[in-house]
């Protein structure tokens, strides 16, 4: 249908120029019958030109409003989760008691959220140097880019939360002033917030000013790259010697799931030989059934969930003993120590460590 059409216009635009009207005359009737500008174009130039028309670069189009949008993204995830890293090693180093009644879960729930932050930064941080670097090129070799709405929008809305980020961090340090609130680590938080802030800031407002075809545009670009790449490398680099080497969290989470085990252990018995309701009893508790002899009998008679009764690392068998009519223990060998003020009672040291426990008093 497309080269019909273009045939007509072709075989218009001939007959015009044999009457001798002119490119103007035969374009004004053609747009008054309700030609599009765009087809006139074509088929004006395909008769007068011996090369067709080049296509311009993709400015504004889905590939480019693509990359922008997954470098934006990139952005703002790195820089969250960054934040999120210095936020932890500053909470972890100098932790305030007035921020919570138990100052320790604190740093447990920092700790917690540091591999998090650690994997996202990791993740985030090179695809948006690879993708930056991408769109540089790319504004280099065609200048236009550089004019782009989808770069313009999304670099102004960068702006405006740098902007935004940094007013919000000034509120806060004056309201600390006001109130008598100040510490080292609140200083800290507000430094590096600032300093985020006023580098994502300075950064895309003066790329945004740059010529993009310029040698020294080039060399900016180059400059901050490697500058923030080291600053982000060494943030990842203390974020694993605050949390260990990945072979040391797999040790602890496997004496995670030596608690887990052992705590499913207790509570089978615990069905077993006063009853499934021990948890709200209606009456004090009495001995149902006699304790289990063994762990393989516990197991059997699991009521609500199969314990594991092997060690999930060695595979030995977890070590049980008969110590009463109503108490039993259970011990396993833990590769590290563990102190938090979240369940006290499950604290142990590294090594060979038994729970106690009493069916007639299973909170322990």
């Amino acid at each position: 249908m497309k080269s019909t059409t273009m045939d007509q216009l072709a075989a218009f635009i001939d007959h015009a120029r044999s009457k001798g009207m002119d490119h103007a005359t035969i374009r004004m009737l053609l747009l008054s019958a309700g030609w599009k500008e765009r087809d006139i174009a074509q088929a004006l130039t395909a008769q007068a030109l011996e090369i067709p028309v080049p296509t311009p670069p993709d400015v504004g189009g889905a590939r480019e409003a693509f990359l922008h949008l997954l470098s934006a993204a990139a952005l703002y995830t790195s820089v969250s989760y960054a934040l999120t890293l210095v936020f932890s090693f500053i909470n972890l180093k100098w932790p305030d008691p007035a921020t919570t009644s138990y100052a320790q879960l604190q740093s447990e729930a920092d700790r917690e959220i540091i591999p998090v932050a650690i994997a996202s930064v990791l993740v985030a941080f090179p695809l948006l140097v690879w993708i930056s670097s991408i769109l540089v090129r790319e504004m280099r070799q065609a200048p236009d880019k550089a004019r782009s709405p989808v770069r313009r929008w999304l670099t102004h809305l960068t702006l405006f939360l740098a902007a935004f980020m940094m007013a919000v961090d000034l509120i806060v340090l004056v309201a600390a002033l006001l109130q008598g609130e100040l510490s080292i680590r609140f200083l800290l938080k507000v430094a590096a917030v600032m300093v985020v802030g006023g580098a994502a800031f300075t950064y895309y407002s003066k790329s945004l000013r740059m010529p993009p075809g310029d040698g020294s545009t080039a060399a900016f670009h180059r400059r901050f790259g490697r500058g923030i790449s080291v600053v982000v490398a060494a943030t990842l680099v203390a974020g694993v010697f605050v949390v260990g080497p990945p072979s040391l969290e797999r040790l602890r989470r496997f004496d995670a799931q030596r608690d887990g085990d052992i705590k499913l252990i207790s509570e089978e018995v615990f069905n077993a030989t006063v009853g499934t309701s021990w948890r709200n009893p209606p009456a004090p508790l009495a001995m149902k059934q006699p304790l289990p002899s063994s762990l393989e009998d516990v197991r059997a008679g699991a009521r609500q969930r199969r314990p594991r009764i092997t060690d999930p690392e060695s595979g030995t068998a977890y070590a049980y003993e008969v110590t009463g009519d109503s108490t039993f223990k259970v011990c396993a060998v833990f590769a590290q120590a563990r102190d938090r003020v979240a369940d006290p009672s499950w604290n142990h040291p590294a090594g060979r460590h038994c729970f106690d426990f009493d069916a007639l008093n299973p909170g322990r």
